[in-house]
């Protein structure tokens, strides 16, 4: 059961090709000009290099990772061994460590996304702006059809069971470890498996459209527990924002601290105001 999202009374919710380098290439190559934030950068930020390229124990954390990400969210196994009434103590220990276990994953490029970002400071505030706004104008076409959608079925006013969900582990734990878990830990590690592993594993296979779409799709399923229509169309809005986020991931060059931090701000608007409470 996935457990980020936002309450019901809310709007929303909550790969490494292989390029050898010659082991003399950095004296054989001219230094790199200074970076400025008017000159993009011509690389993705997920290009590996020589240094940078996967070793075993980012191999390791990578399956450890995928193998339980998978297996206790999407797959939702976890029901087979957990006992009901853990369920959510155990859903928000296991975000906190696929956190830690993604990072050392993924410390590679993430490494290189936070070195773009600093050096390009005005830059990255400008397009958290403007893919925040994306976000909103693609979540709310998203909100649109979901609605109209849901009417035409008969289905007006239906809610989904993952915000369901959510309203109810809120009421089960302090609001800090709310926001802090749900807030900011867990959208961080589905931006980790759906935008950073997901969607390099299948540009691998297919174009980069195909990637966006099917880890968009893939997105919304996660918030779905039934195959009922009502579910299958309320969670329209979180594909369309897990769309906004494959976008903003794709524009940046593979830069995953932006759709993350999209992610976080969208669910923290949520939860942030249970801090008042």
């Amino acid at each position: 059961m996935p457990l980020s999202g936002r309450p019901p009374h809310t709007s929303g919710h909550e790969h490494f090709p292989h390029v050898p380098v010659p082991a003399d290439a950095d004296r054989l190559r001219a230094p790199d000009p200074a970076p400025s934030d008017s000159a993009p950068s011509s690389a993705p930020v997920s290009a590996p290099t020589a240094s940078t390229r996967p070793d075993r124990l980012s191999t390791v954390a990578l399956v450890i990772f995928t193998s339980f990400y998978a297996f206790f969210f999407p797959l939702h196994l976890g029901h087979f061994l957990i006992p009901g009434d853990a369920g959510p103590a155990i859903g928000l220990a296991l975000y906190i460590a696929l956190f830690a276990v993604g990072c050392v994953a993924f410390r590679h490029p993430l490494a290189r996304a936070a070195r773009q970002v600093a050096a390009r400071k005005g830059r990255a505030v400008l397009t958290l702006i403007v893919g925040g706004l994306a976000t909103l104008v693609i979540e709310l076409v998203g909100g649109l059809a979901s609605s109209a959608l849901l009417n035409l079925a008969g289905l007006s006013g239906a809610i989904l069971q993952n915000d369901a969900s959510v309203a109810e582990v809120i009421q089960m734990f302090p609001p800090i470890i709310i926001v802090v878990v749900l807030g900011i830990v867990g959208p961080i590690v589905e931006e980790m498996f759906f935008r950073q592993l997901l969607m390099g594993l299948i540009e691998r296979f297919a174009p980069t459209w195909v990637a966006v779409v099917v880890s968009s799709v893939l997105f919304g399923a996660l918030h779905m527990h039934s195959f009922a229509l009502s579910e299958v169309l309320s969670v329209i809005p979180h594909a369309f924002f897990g769309l906004s986020c494959g976008l903003l991931y794709v524009k940046t060059g593979r830069n995953l601290l932006y759709p993350a931090s999209i992610h976080c701000l969208n669910n923290l608007s949520a939860f942030l105001p249970l801090l008042l409470y």
